[in-house]
């Protein structure tokens, strides 16, 4: 496992660094081959004291990134919080998409085997008239079916998923909703005239 470490508004001290290394050693045994691993650890000005550090670690596979974000009191409490999640999603995906005994896609196949989105991040900020876009995140947007476009958005952590619908060839946003299941937004044609 190839593991870096970064960290905003707070000292990275010796101390973090092996604690987030002994804690996240143990998902290389998870992995066939060694992985990029990138772990955040910042410090936000929060009210409530016990969400005060966040941890959120980046697993870049072949075709795919595992993604998890925790909160704690202290970086050692969200590094504990944030391992557990990752590992627990490994496993999740690993072992449904090892069960399956059916004509497996291309991205299932990769995630049993090895369990790298090009995902590039900037912080641009550009001024609106009503706030501020603050993050702007770059994608490839592939060809995919709805399946798998929902489990690499729960890959990912995320509440929704741009993909190219390789069925009718357009791009199609799947989104989780508030009772656990999923929907999907297909564009209408609009004549404008």
């Amino acid at each position: 496992m190839e593991l870096r470490i970064t960290t905003r508004h707070t000292p990275i001290t010796d101390e973090i660094r092996s604690y987030a290394e002994k804690r996240l050693s143990k998902l290389d045994r998870r992995f066939r081959e060694s992985l990029p691993v990138n772990v955040l650890i910042r410090k936000e000005n929060t009210r409530r004291e016990e969400d005060r550090y966040v941890a959120e670690v980046t697993v870049r596979l072949r075709k795919g990134v595992i993604r998890g974000e925790e909160r704690g009191p202290t970086p050692y409490a969200a590094i504990d919080a944030v391992e557990n999640k990752i590992d627990r999603r490994i496993r999740r995906y690993k072992t449904r998409f090892m069960s399956r005994r059916r004509s497996a896609t291309r991205f299932e196949s990769d995630i049993a085997e090895q369990i790298t989105d090009q995902a590039a991040e900037t912080d641009d900020v550009v001024q609106l008239k009503d706030g501020v876009i603050v993050r702007t995140k770059r994608h490839e947007v592939l060809p995919m079916g709805v399946e798998e476009a929902a489990g690499r958005m729960d890959l990912l952590g995320h509440n929704f998923f741009l993909f190219l619908n390789n069925e009718t060839g357009t791009y199609n946003v799947v989104y989780r909703r508030h009772d656990n299941d999923y929907g999907l937004i297909v564009p209408a044609r609009v004549n404008i005239d």
